[in-house]
């Protein structure tokens, strides 16, 4: 579908047929916060700093967080005019950027709590609320927790397999 990534891993070739033929170091495949107490780090400012970061790129702390990932994300640390910053009007802007988003191509629904996910073949067709209005809509999101969601939606094969294999990710 990216056309482009295609040049984004080309840049990367060598060190990535590198890692295809040997296979992960050992230790990139393990939580960060092993590889921090293999290293020795113990300050508890250092800890929690990292811990905060973990949680801000990727909602994890350091015991959930894969190495290769926080390798990763605090190299471009180090990338010229990078910097971590809080968005212009704080965290709300990004909440209104959201909202401003699904306004403009859906609707909207506060303090309507949803009773289950409606379904054909596997794909989702709507809600029904708690209140037993019907929603019809192509696209359902949720911003309830992964396993809220899955005790909402019906029990169909195709549903099922896709948020086991997400629970498996967490």
């Amino acid at each position: 579908e990216d056309a482009f990534a295609a040049v984004t891993l080309g840049r990367y070739g060598l060190s990535l047929a590198t890692l295809l033929a040997v296979g992960p170091a050992p230790a990139l495949s393990r939580p960060f916060a092993e590889v921090l107490d293999q290293c020795g780090v113990t300050d508890a400012f250092l800890r929690n700093w990292l811990d905060m970061i973990c949680f801000l790129l990727q909602g994890a702390t350091t015991k959930e967080a894969p190495t290769t990932l926080m390798a990763y994300m605090l190299s471009d640390f180090y990338c010229d005019g990078v910097v971590l910053d809080f968005p212009r009007g704080g965290t709300k802007s990004i909440i209104d950027a959201l909202l401003r988003g699904v306004r403009k191509n859906g609707e909207l629904r506060l303090n309507a709590p949803v009773a289950k996910v409606l379904a054909e073949d596997g794909a989702t067709t709507g809600v029904e609320l708690a209140s037993g209005e019907t929603i019809s809509a192509p696209i359902v999101v949720s911003n309830a927790d992964l396993w809220t969601t899955q005790k909402l939606i019906p029990k169909h094969p195709k549903l099922v397999d896709y948020f086991d294999k997400q629970a498996a990710r967490v």
